[in-house]
C-alpha cells in the first residue's frame, strides 16, 4: 500500500510541472527567432604585424602591472586604516 493521498501526489506533480515551466521559460524560442547555437559569428579584426602585436601585447601588460599596483595601494591603506581604527577602538 502507497504512503500518502492521491491529493498530495497531484500536488507533488503540480510542484513538479510548475518548476519544469518555470526553468523551460515563458515563451517559446522557436516563435521569437532565437538564432542557433550552431552558427559562429564572423568578426573582421584588422591584419596586424607581428612587432605591432608584440607592442600591443606590451602595453596591455604595462596597463595591468600599473593597475594591479594600484588595487594592492588601496588594499593596503584600507587594511591599514581598518587596524588603526580597531586599535583606537580597544584603547
Amino acid at each position: 500500500m502507497a504512503h500518502g493521498s492521491l491529493s498530495q501526489f497531484k500536488a507533488t506533480l503540480a510542484r513538479k510541472n510548475a518548476r519544469k515551466d518555470k526553468a523551460e521559460g515563458k515563451f517559446d524560442r522557436k516563435k521569437l527567432g532565437f538564432k542557433d547555437s550552431d552558427s559562429k559569428p564572423e568578426f573582421d579584426f584588422p591584419e596586424i604585424s607581428e612587432s605591432e602585436l608584440e607592442n600591443l601585447k606590451k602595453d596591455i601588460r604595462k596597463k595591468a602591472k600599473s593597475d594591479r599596483r594600484k588595487e594592492l595601494a588601496i588594499f593596503g591603506i584600507i587594511l591599514i586604516g581598518i587596524i588603526c581604527l580597531l586599535v583606537f577602538l580597544n584603547m
